[in-house]
């Protein structure tokens, strides 16, 4: 039982380090855009040019004190809590439970939507 073991673990080991198993990411199926610091890291920009090829838009934490700004179709939106991917209609858009909503900032937002 034990030499099966040390074998599997040895074929795991093996596998996981091969080049030809390089995880790239571009066959996956989520992504996530974390940044590192606070301020203007162009997460938004990443965000919105990726957003139109998925299904799911969310932010985790943070609030309106910072934003992006997207311009699509003509037309210019200031985002501060919504995430951008509301700009596509296949994309669902989640605020997180670490998100601080203040609901005028939303509303004012959603009516640029209008």
């Amino acid at each position: 039982m034990l030499k099966n073991f040390s074998k599997l673990r040895h074929l795991q080991n093996k596998r996981q380090f091969s080049s030809s198993n390089c995880i790239t990411g571009l066959d996956s199926k989520f992504c996530v855009i974390l940044g590192s610091q606070w301020g203007d890291e162009g997460k938004g920009k990443l965000v919105d040019i990726l957003a139109k090829d998925y299904d799911v838009c969310a932010r985790f934490n943070g609030g309106s004190n910072a934003g992006h700004t997207i311009v699509a179709d003509g037309h210019k939106y200031a985002f501060h809590l919504l995430p951008c991917g509301i700009l596509y209609p296949k994309c669902k858009n989640i605020l997180g439970n670490g998100v601080v909503v203040h609901l005028q900032t939303m509303f004012d937002e959603l009516k640029q939507l209008d």
